[in-house]
């Protein structure tokens, strides 16, 4: 039995990812966007969905995965997630200056591009992970210039070996000083 949940930054390889992993598993891929998609709301000012009741939301998911033995979540969500629900939480970090070049590439918004790669330098979603599930279920992994086979088998070597991995990745130590002012100081003509 295996349950997993995958997150990380917008753009970080989550999808990807968790799809290889359901075939691994053999397990159900859930989408937590679909299974809350009723209390979903769409903002223009702040360009996302936001919930519309969390409540509600974790009900949602709750009575979705409580009946299952394994699957495969791929979300950002993780506040939205009941602990007792999952065995492993899978933390994919990326490079900042890659994520950046990956989501302007798709087409995102230039303010929603910083705010993301923001997010990523300081770690949001190892910290949410962390505060969630506690570092005995993290398994942080750096997919920087590493292909997805190399990925998943060190996810599945990890689950398999039942060792969390937290503190791999610390983007400060990496990046020049000059970028994370430049992209703070654009991040604050975004929020004017």
């Amino acid at each position: 039995m295996v349950r997993l949940l995958v997150t990380g930054s917008p753009g970080v390889g989550k999808t990807t990812i968790a799809i290889e992993l359901s075939k691994i598993y053999n397990a159900p891929l859930i989408d937590v966007d679909e299974v809350i998609k009723p209390l979903l709301r769409w903002d223009d000012r702040l360009q996302t969905n936001y919930i519309i009741d969390e409540t509600k939301a974790r009900d949602l998911i709750m009575r979705k995965l409580s009946n299952l033995e394994l699957f495969i979540i791929d979300t950002t969500a993780v506040n939205l997630i009941d602990r007792s629900l999952v065995d492993w939480c899978i933390v994919l970090r990326l490079n900042p200056i890659q994520l950046m070049q990956r989501l302007l590439m798709r087409g995102w918004p230039r303010c929603k591009v910083i705010e993301n790669v923001l997010a990523e330098i300081v770690g949001s979603s190892l910290s949410m992970a962390i505060d969630t599930f506690g570092k005995d279920r993290i398994i942080e992994v750096d997919t920087t210039n590493k292909g997805v086979g190399e990925v998943v088998r060190y996810i599945v070597d990890h689950v398999s070996n039942g060792i969390p991995n937290v503190g791999v990745v610390d983007w400060f130590d990496t990046l020049n000083t000059d970028l994370l002012i430049s992209l703070s100081e654009e991040m604050d003509k975004c929020l004017t």
